[in-house]
């Protein structure tokens, strides 16, 4: 039977999850010094993300959060979460969709589901698993399926 698991209530590591179990993060707010740090860091500068005139000018209701810099906090979620703190490999990401503009100070969340789980003849797990990131409002802002 899958289970629903909360960060609140246990820490839980994907590999002692069974396919099916979901999984929701705890919640964090996106400051504007995130997107700031990223921006300086990757050098991905646009304008977008770095002046509210622009992105409105774009048609955005104030500067956005870079798509790549939510996957990147999500991924810190699940991290600090336990639910793939120990993991030894990334091997990837697929069918990953930003459905929803993220602006600075919305709050997320990461909901995951383990898709499926293998142990290798080492003993390690190659685990997948559906994440989707919510905002405050329970908007699906982002979402694809690792490995």
């Amino acid at each position: 039977m899958a289970r629903l698991l909360n960060e609140s209530e246990m820490q839980q590591h994907i590999q002692n999850m069974e396919a099916g179990d979901r999984f929701i993060t705890k919640s964090r707010v996106i400051t504007k010094t995130d997107l700031e740090l990223y921006a300086i860091s990757t050098g991905d500068t646009h304008p977008m993300f770095l002046s509210e005139e622009q992105a409105r000018d774009a048609g955005w209701k104030t500067q956005l959060v870079p798509g790549l810099l939510t996957f990147s906090i999500a991924v810190g979620l699940l991290i600090q979460s336990g639910f793939i703190s120990d993991v030894k490999a990334f091997l990837g990401t697929d069918k990953v969709k930003f459905n929803s503009p993220v602006y600075p100070y919305d709050t997320i969340r990461v909901e995951t589901e383990v898709l499926s789980k293998k142990q290798t003849k080492s003993g390690d797990w190659i685990c997948s698993y559906k994440w989707i990131v919510r905002n405050q409002n329970d908007v699906a802002v982002a979402e694809g399926e690792n490995t």
